[in-house]
């Protein structure tokens, strides 16, 4: 139930900035369309591989076995 309500809170943040970038290039659209920022890719790392992150959660649950046993 956490996980879902976490979930959805997310995606509601995300909205919300999402909405927050548009409505300042609709106002440079409108207002000065000369001066609108050209679109670049965002310089986000690279997606991990499968197998690293099957690594990571298999490492995450061993260690959380070992602290409750």
């Amino acid at each position: 139930m956490r996980a879902t309500v976490a979930r959805i809170e997310n995606e509601h943040e995300l909205a919300r900035v999402r909405n927050f970038e548009l409505a300042g290039l609709v106002a440079f659209a409108f207002h000065e369309p000369k001066k609108l920022p050209k679109y670049s890719k965002t310089n986000s790392k690279s997606a991990v591989p499968d197998e690293v992150a099957q690594a990571q959660v298999r490492a995450f649950f061993i260690a959380m076995a070992g602290r409750t046993a």
